[in-house]
């Protein structure tokens, strides 16, 4: 009886000192909200970041991890935020608040996509206040304006080669031709075949500045030039300036461009071409891509009328991709008309097949290859030769890469053409091998 009594006694007073310390431990967590509330309000945050830091039992406590939270994002501690308005918003969901300072911290660490879903939250939520929903659309334009800073990017590669061209002027290696009604006819050195060597400077660029998610505006440029080291007459710069839109839907992507490609002969603009392209590319699996394209457009030669014309051109193909392997098949088709009646000699058809191949040979060495075929019909009788001209031309590059590191590359490239043609004089072939070393950056 008096074990019972002793043991009721104890159980007694040990309840009273639990409950006792529960409400004493109560009145701490308590006195420390009213302490780093005050704190917060004062915007005296370092302070309410290190009381709240070092009181690190309360972790889980919403109001404590609201607060830390606070604290922590106004002294520039972010990743600790995220985590504290993290726990807060999965014990409390429809603390909307919360919600919105947990969008601030996300796009503090640069965390878009978390951002995005958590402003998106908020502004459909049916029970969101309007103040807060107001807010989360603010920044749910400043994370779409981050995406817009982060994808613009400025590309550009110089690149300086030294080559031997076998047939800088595309001559050809008959020493006579027959004319009709004048019989043969002994040509000048000037339109022979000649071999020099030269140096080449290039430059490439390119600028990509997204509008949203979906669509892209690039603007491009490559020119070179090139010295001969005898045939300076043959001295040139080329450049070819484009800008295209680009809008992506699933697999589907859009383009359409403009584009210029002035060429400078020994000092003088001899030709400008200028077209305007649309396209699309349909992604068919991760590996095989189907393109195509409509391009119209004009050239202009400023020294002979005859050479101007408009033309028109479509082009489809299909691409397959691995990680060690690209390879790309394509035909075009296209027709020049002249501008002139005194040109309508030049007026032709051209029918082109394309086959490129890119392979990583190594860790640090890449091939690369493109072979092309034309089957090219003039639409009227030559002036002097009195018949319509039919070329062919087989068109053959292949360059191995050595990548230095990821910014420096040394290549050497050798590109041979072969064209044939009723008309002698139109004939010829022509190897072009260089050396160069490019830089990006």
């Amino acid at each position: 009886m008096i074990k019972q009594l002793l043991r009721n006694l104890l159980c007694s007073y040990l309840a009273l000192i639990s409950f006792s310390s529960l409400a004493q431990s109560n009145d701490e967590y308590d006195n420390l909200l009213i302490e780093l509330q005050k704190l917060v309000s004062e915007k005296k945050y370092t302070q309410a970041y290190e009381k709240s830091n070092s009181e690190f039992q309360y972790l889980g406590e919403p109001v404590y991890d609201f607060l830390l939270g606070v604290s922590a994002l106004k002294t520039g501690n972010a990743a600790p935020a995220v985590f504290a308005f993290e726990r807060v918003v999965e014990n409390n969901p429809r603390w909307y608040e919360a919600r919105l300072y947990l969008v601030r911290a996300y796009l503090t660490v640069n965390n878009l996509p978390a951002a995005d879903t958590q402003a998106l939250i908020l502004i459909n939520s049916p029970n969101t206040p309007n103040n807060i929903k107001s807010s989360a659309q603010s920044l749910l334009d400043t994370t779409t304006l981050k995406k817009q800073e982060a994808g613009r990017s400025y590309k550009q590669n110089i690149e300086l080669a030294l080559g031997v061209d076998g047939n800088v002027n595309a001559g050809t290696a008959e020493n006579t031709i027959i004319i009709p009604n004048i019989g043969e006819f002994l040509l000048s050195p000037e339109s022979k075949s000649t071999q020099d060597n030269y140096a080449r400077l290039n430059y490439r660029g390119k600028y990509s500045h997204p509008i949203d998610q979906k669509s892209l505006i690039t603007l491009s440029v490559n020119t070179g030039w090139y010295k001969f080291a005898e045939l300076s007459q043959y001295d040139r710069i080329n450049a070819h300036i484009n800008a295209a839109y680009q809008y992506k839907q699933n697999d589907i992507s859009w383009f359409a461009q403009v584009s210029t490609t002035p060429l400078m002969l020994d000092g003088d603009l001899y030709r400008t071409e200028s077209a305007l392209t649309a396209g699309a590319s349909y992604k068919l699996n991760k590996q095989v891509n189907l393109f195509s394209s409509a391009t119209a457009g004009v050239l202009n030669n400023r020294f002979d009328e005859k050479l101007n014309n408009s033309f028109y051109a479509i082009n489809a193909g299909a691409s397959y991709a691995t990680k060690q392997w690209f390879q790309s098949l394509s035909v075009n088709a296209k027709n020049e008309e002249a501008d002139i009646t005194e040109g309508e000699f030049n007026s032709r058809n051209i029918t082109s097949l394309y086959y490129q191949v890119n392979t990583q040979l190594a860790q640090h060495w890449q091939l690369l290859s493109l072979a092309g075929y034309q089957w090219i019909n003039y639409k009227d009788d030559h002036p002097l030769f009195l018949q319509e001209r039919a070329d062919n031309l087989f068109m053959l590059s292949t360059s191995v890469r050595y990548l230095v590191n990821r910014d420096l590359a040394i290549q050497l490239a050798a590109n041979y053409q072969d064209k044939s043609s009723n008309i002698s004089l139109f004939e010829y072939d022509r190897l072009d091998i260089n050396l160069s070393a490019s830089y990006s950056f």
